[in-house]
């Protein structure tokens, strides 16, 4: 057997040689190797916590090459470039970015593959929200109560900005209002200056809740007559009238929404055995005013029937 198998051996491995090289071609060219170029997100690794980058690029392109089945089969969703951030300062920093290919495929570029970054250490604090109003009330509206929900927030970002954070504001659109309403709005944190400071706030939203007064509010009311004394026995007061029968009286909201009636002066009944008519003032609680000062008054007096 050995003897066979010896006869002829340059030409036997020339024949196994043909055959790989054969098969070789022959699945390169059913799986031939490919080059495909992705767009993929850049994460920045082992970062300092007191530190902060904020301009590292949020993509890079990769070029890589493998067999086209590999390819197909490959979830570029999973692809992630890298800055490995170990070894920053506060500062400008030259990095690299790097790449690690999936199993089965060759890194041929990462663009860009260097880049300058700024470092800058990390800071946050809290700060309290303060209104800036849009606009302004009408001189009949006064402001009952505020409420600002939340209160404080946090800033946080490069230490510098932080530090130059005067406040927090929550712009709010008052003009026109007449009614208790409420808002909600983006937060913005401000400079000393009043210029938009690049920082994180959170939340970063707020919402407000105004509690207004009218200043002076109209509203119609009965007119009442008071009666003091008492008529003869035999005799009854029939019934009692003003003119006009209402009037329309003006005042702070809170005082109007308490009024239910205005009296005239108490008309002084002692005695009588006929119908009284006469001009009367009108009695006014204090910060409440009208037009009309006296109305006619007319108290119907009668015999009791018997």
């Amino acid at each position: 057997m050995m003897i066979h198998l010896k006869r002829n051996w340059p030409a036997k491995l020339l024949s196994l040689l043909a055959a790989i090289v054969m098969w070789f071609f022959i699945m390169r060219d059913q799986n031939p190797v490919m080059e495909v170029t992705y767009t993929v997100p850049v994460q920045v690794q082992n970062l300092n916590s007191g530190y902060i980058v904020e301009d590292a690029p949020d993509t890079v392109r990769v070029v890589l090459t493998g067999p086209r089945d590999t390819i197909i089969s490959m979830k570029s969703d999973n692809l992630r470039a890298y800055i490995d951030a170990s070894g920053v300062k506060p500062g400008q920093n030259n990095v690299t970015i790097g790449f690690t290919p999936p199993a089965g495929m060759n890194l041929v570029e990462v663009k860009p593959d260097n880049i300058t970054i700024n470092v800058d250490e990390y800071a946050e604090r809290k700060v309290p929200v303060e209104i800036v109003p849009i606009g302004k009330f009408s001189d009949d509206i006064a402001l009952k109560s505020v409420t600002i929900v939340p209160k404080e927030v946090t800033v946080s970002g490069r230490k510098q900005q932080v530090n130059t954070v005067s406040k927090v504001v929550m712009k709010v659109n008052v003009a026109g209002q007449t009614k208790n309403f409420s808002a909600v709005s983006t937060l913005e944190a401000w400079d000393i200056a009043g210029n938009v400071l690049d920082v994180h706030i959170n939340p970063n939203q707020g919402q407000v809740q105004y509690e207004l007064n009218l200043l002076r509010k109209n509203k119609a009311v009965p007119i009442t007559v008071p009666t003091i004394g008492t008529v003869p026995e035999g005799y009854e007061v029939k019934a009692t009238s003003a003119t006009p029968t209402q009037l329309t009286v003006t005042g702070r909201e809170e005082l109007i929404d308490t009024i239910t009636d205005i009296q005239t002066e108490p008309v002084d009944i002692s005695g009588a055995t006929e119908t009284i008519q006469g001009t009367y003032n009108l009695v006014l609680p204090s910060g409440i005013n009208s037009n009309t000062s006296t109305v006619r008054v007319k108290v119907e007096i009668q015999k009791k029937a018997t």
